[in-house]
């Protein structure tokens, strides 16, 4: 049995981690020796469970220093943990499709930094008393702009619908919540925007093609409701005479300014939105969820309302948003600046490799852009390789390879099946080209 990829590559990251920091140099030689001698042993003895792995790797960290050990324990316990996973449950997956925010997952993941804090408040060992404000406080401190704060709700939907809660405020007379046509867009999870006020009295304004502010007719107790629907930059209206609540809705935002072309929380709210929502998850780098930034006074009104004891998300989900804020450099940044060269050179090393394998027909490069999202405005210069299997059709090969384990997610354009390198990190090459064209029984390479 071959030795997952995630276990070999934890192991070699331990290794690493044991070389750099053992200090004295005839130490470094031997844990290099030994550790070269149980890698390749390891697709023998895999099969004799992981117990006896870390057994093997006892024996190099005896010979390291104390730093050195406590480096190694690390990288241990990084194995055991990936080894307990459900896989039937949580399936690992690679995203080749081309489209990050793709409906099977995007293959990128939450950074372990951001996990653990989650991780600490879901164990049940930890002080629940002012954990809520601490959180809250600190999720103001990072958004950075004065009078303004920021909720976590459970999801998109839930954040966007709790904007009913500001229809009714105490000190003033009701509002009324005012969509134009060509902004009801549907959300990611296919429900129409107006439709998430139901039960709730919604204007529908303007037509489907064009936005002008003289569609708005509107006055001082509205709620503009604009939505991003991906094809042009959203900015704010003006309403001569009136000043109505404006809140933007972002189904693809960032926090920060972090991308190009990508638009931000901190920048619309600079701009003149009073409230702006979007999505958190693969772009904000934390896990899903639904953020509401805005003005204090607005959102004191939110978090007090009965809608928000429903929509509000778990502290635990709300201390890993506010912990993908301070790590803004994850695993997607790495991804989103990767260099057009770099995937060409990848893409010719890959097809070489494939190109060998008797159960491909033939094997061809692409250029087209990868997207963040199907139909949207957002696009990268990508690579790609368009394959044919020898006897199976592009769309029976895709369900196959979306069945794996660890899965491997495509596109289908014709007879060709597409791979795209975008979303893939360079570090996963040799585990995809297995997944796609896997080795004979009796190979004990490495990947």
């Amino acid at each position: 049995m071959r030795l997952p990829p995630w276990a070999a590559q934890a192991i070699r990251n331990g290794v690493a981690d044991v070389a750099r920091k053992a200090s004295d140099p005839e130490t470094i030689k031997k844990v290099r020796q030994q550790a070269t001698e149980l890698l390749r042993d390891l697709p023998d003895n895999a099969s004799r469970s992981f117990d006896n792995a870390s057994k093997s790797i006892d024996a190099i960290v005896k010979t390291a220093s104390d730093t050195a050990r406590d480096a190694f324990d690390q990288g241990r316990a990084t194995i055991l943990r990936w080894s307990e996973r459900e896989h039937d449950i949580a399936s690992v997956c690679y995203n080749a499709s081309g489209t990050l925010l793709h409906r099977y997952g995007s293959g990128v993941p939450v950074s372990d930094r951001v996990l653990q804090l989650g991780a600490d408040l879901l164990r049940g060992d930890c002080l629940n008393e002012n954990a809520d404000r601490q959180i809250a406080d600190s999720l103001t401190r990072q958004l950075d702009l004065h009078h303004h704060r920021l909720l976590v709700a459970t999801n998109l939907d839930a954040a966007v619908r709790s904007i009913a809660s500001l229809i009714d405020r105490s000190d003033q007379s009701p509002r009324e919540i005012i969509i134009h046509r060509a902004h009801a867009v549907r959300l990611p999870s296919g429900i129409p925007l107006p439709d998430l006020f139901d039960g709730h009295d919604v204007k529908q304004c303007g037509g489907v093609d064009s936005v002008v502010p003289e569609d708005f007719r509107c006055n001082d107790h509205s709620i503009i409701v604009i939505a991003d629907d991906g094809k042009q930059p959203l900015e704010p209206i003006e309403f001569p005479g009136s000043s109505p609540i404006r809140i933007a809705v972002l189904p693809t935002a960032t926090i920060d300014s972090q991308f190009d072309n990508v638009p931000s929380v901190k920048t619309l709210l600079k701009s003149g939105f009073d409230v702006v929502i979007t999505a958190g998850g693969t772009l904000t780098g934390g896990p899903s969820a639904g953020l509401i930034a805005g003005k204090t006074s607005l959102l004191e009104s939110i978090e007090s309302s009965v809608l928000w004891n429903f929509a509000a998300a778990h502290r635990s989900i709300a201390a890993m948003t506010l912990a993908s804020m301070t790590n803004p450099s994850g695993p997607l940044q790495v991804l989103m600046e990767t260099g057009e060269e770099n995937l060409r050179s990848r893409s010719e090393r890959m097809a070489t490799r494939l190109t060998a394998s008797e159960e491909i027909a033939t094997c061809q490069i692409g250029n087209a852009p990868a997207v963040l999202v199907d139909g949207k405005r957002w696009s990268l210069p990508s690579r790609q390789l368009r394959l044919r299997h020898v006897n199976k059709s592009s769309e029976t090969w895709a369900a196959e390879l979306l069945d794996a384990s660890p899965a491997l997610i495509t596109s289908v354009d014709g007879e060709d099946l597409l791979v795209d390198l975008r979303w893939i990190p360079a570090s996963s090459d040799s585990v995809v080209t297995e997944i796609i064209a896997p080795p004979s029984s009796s190979s004990t390479t490495l990947p």
